[in-house]
């Protein structure tokens, strides 16, 4: 349940940063020739107008005549990142990085091709180069790298890091680190550990976002079987909040799991207020009705439903205890008679049986305890029950063959012997 609610929230989105074009040298850098500087210009300009290959006509002619520079490598990267051959652009990268291992610019897009080409460990670890060397430090580099870890299946390494981010910059917007780390403790089944992000998450954001947030908590909080803390929650929610569908829905949910009928009912009936009933609900609704002793409106709902599923079994054989809850056994016995198929549960027949024998249709309890016990596996009260039938409508003949049945099973077998015994002293008379 948590995690379809988490891929629903979207929290994995990679912050995507400019390219380097010029970066600053660092002092132990040396200024690249005049003419390099030049041919770097030049392939810049032709990027801006999109002409990548002709970029990369004036780069080669420039190493061709043998003053390479790691700046020329680089653009060469970045030719190749803009055009979207990721990996092409990750061997220029690698090949400034030989020349010059702490060069931001080329930790940081090559962050970015590695990313791309879901190679995410490697994306991870060039992130945060990149934010160890970048002065001042940047908070949404080391995000990247907690994200391209989960990404990559590492949740406890993305949990190291967010909890730095979190501690190192509590100025900070945190929102989605938190996020993230709710995510990660989650992939790592350690929902307790999310909870005091999620409640920050809870009163931090606004709209959609909270509102989702909240219901996330509520749900962390019921899989931790923390029913107390979910209860005031959701309560609390529908005071603020009261025309959300969804808190009503959970506070059914809640007061259901606990045994809380009534509440749950009340519940039910605030969210059929606000939005349209499911089948499923409109079930439960009818079901509650059942259970609570309001037959009358328990049909209400499973007439409803039966509209539209005529011959489901399951719904006419509610529609029958709840006509049996009225007093009303005509009825109950007209929604089984609407029962169709061969393989109509046993149950239902037992049930359709006895109501016939109740109201003194004796002939047609004795078809119905018949087709009962061509079906039934263990058919001995089946056939018990079509004797006592027979015999109460004076169908002797077909009394003394279900009572001679019935007499094969053991638990029948006492019962149907003496029945048996009285009707061949009616028959000798």
């Amino acid at each position: 349940m948590v995690l379809m609610v988490i891929n629903r929230y979207g929290l994995l989105g990679l912050l995507v940063f400019s390219l380097i074009w010029w970066p600053t040298l660092s002092a132990a850098s040396e200024m690249p020739p005049l003419r390099v500087r030049k041919v770097i210009v030049q392939a810049q300009q032709l990027m801006e107008k999109q002409q990548y290959n002709a970029a990369l006509a004036v780069l080669d002619g420039q190493r061709q005549r043998q003053q390479r520079h790691y700046l020329v490598d680089f653009t060469l990267g970045n030719i190749y990142l803009l055009s979207e051959r990721h990996a092409q652009a990750v061997e220029w990268y690698q090949s400034v990085l030989k020349q010059q291992p702490e060069y931001s610019g080329a930790w940081l897009n090559v962050a970015q091709c590695y990313y791309v080409l879901e190679r995410y460990t490697d994306a991870a670890e060039a992130f945060e180069h990149s934010y160890r060397l970048i002065t001042p430090q940047r908070s949404q580099l080391r995000y990247n790298a907690a994200l391209a870890y989960l990404q990559g299946d590492n949740p406890a390494a993305a949990v190291s890091l967010l909890k730095q981010l979190v501690g190192d910059f509590p100025e900070q917007n945190s929102l989605p680190w938190r996020a993230a780390l709710v995510q990660s403790y989650n992939s790592l089944d350690q929902f307790q550990l999310a909870i005091p992000h999620l409640e920050f998450l809870a009163d931090a954001t606004t709209g959609d976002d909270q509102r989702r947030w909240r219901e996330l908590l509520v749900q962390h909080y019921l899989i931790l079987k923390m029913v107390d803390k979910a209860l005031h929650a959701v309560d609390k929610y529908t005071e603020i909040d009261g025309l959300e569908p969804l808190w009503w829905k959970l506070l059914t949910s809640i007061h259901l799991d606990a045994g809380r009928y009534s509440k749950g009912l009340v519940a039910l009936k605030v969210f059929a207020y606000l939005q349209p009933l499911t089948e499923q609900e409109q079930h439960l609704l009818a079901d509650l009705y059942l259970t609570l002793g309001v037959p009358q409106e328990a049909i209400r709902y499973y007439e409803i439903l039966q509209q539209q599923r005529p011959y489901d079994e399951q719904l006419l054989a509610r529609l029958a205890h709840a006509s049996l809850n009225l007093h009303h056994p005509e009825d109950a016995l007209l929604w089984l008679q609407q029962v169709r198929g061969d393989s109509v549960d046993v149950k239902l027949l037992m049930l359709q049986g006895q109501l016939l024998f109740s109201l003194q249709r004796y002939k047609e309890a004795v078809e119905v305890f018949g087709r009962l016990a061509r079906l039934d596996k263990n058919p001995g009260s089946a056939w018990l029950m079509q004797g006592y039938a027979a015999w109460n409508g004076e169908l002797w003949p077909q009394a003394r063959k279900a009572l001679e049945n019935a007499q094969r099973y053991r638990q029948q077998q006492k019962k149907a012997t003496a029945l048996l015994k009285q009707l061949s002293e009616i028959e000798s008379r």
